[in-house]
């Protein structure tokens, strides 16, 4: 039987210690103190922080769920009165654009793509259908700016005529075949918000009698509404027609009777000037009458023809190769100074193929 090993007397002190230690404090602890037996992981362990890390990530995902959620329920509100709206609308105007409630939301928000614009939007209320100031320019020439392409200066100049006070206005457009004044008055009439108060007349009409023509737009002078404004536009003038301006003006300025304070009225004459005299003709219509202003449109060249190229097969769904577009380019820049881009549709017909 081997002897006991005796115990090392630095071990034998730190029983000592801990057995003098339990007496004194009972196992029991202050409520500043912690008890090590009881607190398990330490704060300051990877574990622990990865237990913070966990809850931040679970609560953040919950605040992002909650931000769709209130998202999404506030859409569907303002749909909701955006539908009341429109409804309201219709019950109050007899034949408004039938429009869908996206395109409506999209409106609502400011973010409306306004491929197609209808007089219709703008008068709902009959108690302001007849006031001249639901006529909302500045809407229809912002359209304009993109039907009509590459005519800014002379788009700005057109609205900023048309704007002006007085109840007689009246402006010629100027410029050579295919540049977008005809495109431009045609935009203007289809969204005029009076469409029984829009007239347009080609003065190249063929007639027996050519005083017919000045019978005819003496009708218009003589049936003018009350109600919200006039519009007149005389097309495909020539520089020898230009005494027809003066003529109309004092029909329409001193007409017989005295003239209604509500009559309101727009008169558009669009010139078309040939290419090879085109100074002389402008020059020679600089001494139209001091109440209508001479807008001028420019001519077009070959950047302007992609444009109108690019335009014409987003809106005839037509494709091209890239050899067809040279050929219709190489074409159409033959004619590009006498007739802009009126020559780019037919071609794009004979040489496109469906979308």
């Amino acid at each position: 039987m081997q002897p006991k090993t005796a115990m090392p007397p630095s071990k034998l002190n730190c029983q000592w210690n801990r057995r003098r230690y339990l007496q004194h404090h009972g196992g029991d602890f202050s409520d500043e103190e912690e008890d090590p037996r009881l607190r398990g992981i330490l704060r300051r362990t990877s574990c622990q922080r990865y237990r913070e890390r966990l809850r931040s990530n679970r609560l953040s995902q919950l605040l992002h769920g909650l931000s769709i959620v209130a998202t999404v329920t506030l859409g569907v509100v303002l749909m909701f009165f955006l539908g009341m709206k429109l409804s309201t609308e219709q019950m109050d105007y007899p034949a408004p654009r039938e429009e869908g409630l996206w395109l409506g939301f999209l409106r609502l928000l400011g973010l409306e793509q306004e491929d197609y614009l209808s007089g219709d939007l703008y008068v709902h209320n009959k108690d302001t259908f007849c006031s001249p100031e639901a006529l909302n320019l500045e809407r229809i020439f912002r359209y304009m700016g993109r039907v009509v392409l590459n005519q800014e200066q002379a788009l700005s100049r057109m609205e900023r005529a048309l704007s002006g006070s007085g109840r007689f206005r009246s402006v010629a457009l100027l410029g050579p075949p295919g540049v977008g004044k005809t495109l431009a008055t045609e935009t203007l009439r289809r969204c005029f918000p009076w469409p029984r108060n829009a007239h347009s007349y080609s003065w190249s009409t063929q007639v027996s009698d050519e005083a017919s023509k000045f019978r005819l737009i003496r009708q218009f002078a003589d049936g003018l509404s009350e109600c919200g404004v006039n519009l007149l536009i005389i097309d495909n003038l020539t520089t020898c027609d230009h005494g027809l301006v003066p003529i109309y003006n004092r029909l329409i300025l001193e007409r017989e009777g005295e003239p209604k304070g509500n009559q309101r009225v727009l008169v558009v004459y669009v010139f078309n000037l040939e290419t090879n005299l085109y100074w002389e003709q402008f020059e020679l219509l600089q001494e139209l009458p001091a109440e209508t202003t001479i807008v001028n449109f420019r001519f077009f060249n070959e950047d302007d023809l992609l444009d109108c190229l690019a335009s014409e097969l987003k809106r005839e769904r037509r494709i091209l190769t890239s050899k067809k577009e040279s050929f219709i380019l190489q074409e159409a820049m033959k004619t590009v100074h006498s007739s802009g881009c009126k020559s780019l549709r037919l071609l794009l017909l004979q040489n496109g193929t469906d979308a």
